[in-house]
């Protein structure tokens, strides 16, 4: 996802929305989240009653799919109207037309990085739930 954005933004542009420091970060954030949510989830009695699924059966479910799917295309829209129309919606400068690299850091970008990765935190949230029937992410949060 975000190297689609860097790509997009790249080549429309001409410069990266996101810096390569930035895109560690992400990617720090990311693996450390979903790891210490793995490691500290507490064992639920709901699992326990679910039926085991066959060998044959695709690992990413028919639900699991829309929500991936979903996810990425509400990310995608977001972030491109913030890379693209933001500056212009919420009156700041662009970040792209800067001459200056010593410059303090645009609004624009900032903006950017800080929605893409409060998007990833809420969709680390937003996973913790199989099935598109359970609605509610903060049990046993």
């Amino acid at each position: 996802m975000a190297l689609t954005l860097v790509f997009i933004g790249a080549i429309s542009v001409e410069s990266s929305p996101l810096t390569a420091v930035q895109m560690l970060w992400i990617n720090l954030i990311m693996n450390s989240m979903a790891a210490l949510a793995l490691a500290t989830e507490p064992p639920n009695d709901d699992l326990l009653k679910r039926m085991p699924t066959r060998r044959t059966e695709y690992i990413v479910t028919i639900d699991m799919g829309f929500t991936i799917i979903g996810q990425v295309i509400y990310q995608v829209i977001i972030l491109l109207f913030i890379l693209f129309a933001s500056p212009y919606a919420f009156d700041f400068e662009t970040g792209y037309q800067r001459d200056d690299p010593t410059k303090e850091p645009s609004i624009h970008f900032t903006l950017f990085f800080n929605t893409f990765v409060f998007m990833q935190l809420f969709n680390e949230i937003n996973c913790r739930k199989l099935r598109c029937d359970e609605w509610n992410v903060f049990t046993n949060f």
